[in-house]
């Protein structure tokens, strides 16, 4: 509200200006305040996808080595509480014994999204993508949205928009 009061008052000396941005500017506050007549139209990606890709934090996934799903599980524990120093050293272990897991490589692609490492979350992310089953529609398309959000962080908008076309790929039945 204060950016629209400056904006208006910006313009206090323009007459017909300083009431067409007045106008404008209401337009648009008003217009995200639209609604449909009440009905609430269904999200198709949240109907698509699983529950991990939409909001939740936590991944299922299942580990057959019991030392790998330790670390997974100290991993998360420590992510958890906010400790991401500790929950990457712990799911860098977990990688050591199973390179080719994509799973894991998506969480440490979040793990350094989390940190602004937007570099290494791309790649980690674009590994994890290699490594996914191509029946694994969720993971990519949670791979994608990192890849997405690392190239906005890094200020790559060309390459966030390609990202975000591989997403929409990926949701289309």
């Amino acid at each position: 509200m204060n950016k629209f009061l400056g904006l208006i008052n910006l313009c206090r000396y323009c007459g017909k200006a300083r009431y067409r941005v007045a106008v404008l500017l209401s337009i648009m506050l008003l217009s995200g305040c639209a609604v449909n007549g009440g009905v609430a139209e269904p999200d198709p990606i949240a109907e698509m996808l699983d529950a991990y890709v939409v909001g939740e934090s936590d991944i299922k996934h299942e580990v057959q080595n019991q030392e790998v799903a330790r670390l997974w599980q100290e991993s998360e524990i420590f992510r958890r509480n906010g400790d991401i120093e500790n929950a990457k050293s712990r799911l860098g272990q977990a990688i050591q014994i199973t390179p080719r897991d994509a799973v894991l490589w998506s969480r440490a692609a979040e793990l350094e999204l989390d940190q602004n490492a937007h570099l290494r979350a791309e790649n980690y992310a674009a590994k994890s993508n290699f490594l996914a089953s191509v029946d694994d529609g969720g993971l990519r398309y949670r791979n994608w949205l990192i890849i997405q959000l690392s190239r906005e962080g890094r200020g790559d908008l060309l390459g966030a928009r390609e990202a975000e076309i591989e997403t929409t790929k990926l949701i289309k039945p």
